[in-house]
């Protein structure tokens, strides 16, 4: 499981930082879709070009989950970096919020978030599978797929013999 992190000494000057793995293609991918939705308002950079900034931090923190670093130097780590990406541009702010509660859902979101970091390449694949290769220009795979699997569980209910 990844290590959350409290505070660093040398926080960003300017805003917020959001430091990812830059040879990861699944990090790269969801990175290019984070920046869309926050515009200018975070600061976007792979750990391997601003880990010397961060005396503080082994680089096996930045390796193993996204950090998000504020401004008093705050670090937010994992499911709750993005959470809080979003919540800030008045998105999805009840994921942060529930997140910051603890409980089952930081529990379940943790592992999800360790369980997609450990399998980055399959996440990837599926990522562009259902959303199209491009991060800046997504099409709805997803909803040709839910609406295929609808179809086929249709067909295979009104299939069913019912006299058995």
């Amino acid at each position: 499981m990844f290590q959350k992190l409290l505070k660093t000494d040398f926080p960003p000057k300017a805003k917020p930082l959001m430091v990812y793995d830059g040879n990861c293609g699944f990090c790269i991918y969801w990175i290019v879709k984070w920046k869309k939705i926050t515009k200018d308002t975070v600061e976007y950079a792979a750990y391997q070009k601003v880990e010397e900034q961060f005396l503080d931090i082994d680089t096996i923190h930045f390796r193993e989950a996204v950090r998000y670093i504020e401004l008093d130097g705050t670090i937010i780590s994992g499911p709750d970096a993005a959470f809080i990406t979003f919540s800030q541009q008045g998105k999805l702010r009840w994921l942060h919020q529930a997140y910051r509660k603890g409980g089952f859902f930081m529990r379940l979101c943790d592992l999800t978030y360790q369980l997609m970091a450990n399998n980055r390449g399959l996440m990837f694949q599926i990522s562009k599978a259902l959303l199209g290769s491009d991060p800046n220009k997504s099409k709805p795979y997803w909803l040709i797929y839910i609406i295929a699997m609808g179809v086929l569980i249709a067909s295979l209910i009104f299939a069913w013999p019912t006299n058995i």
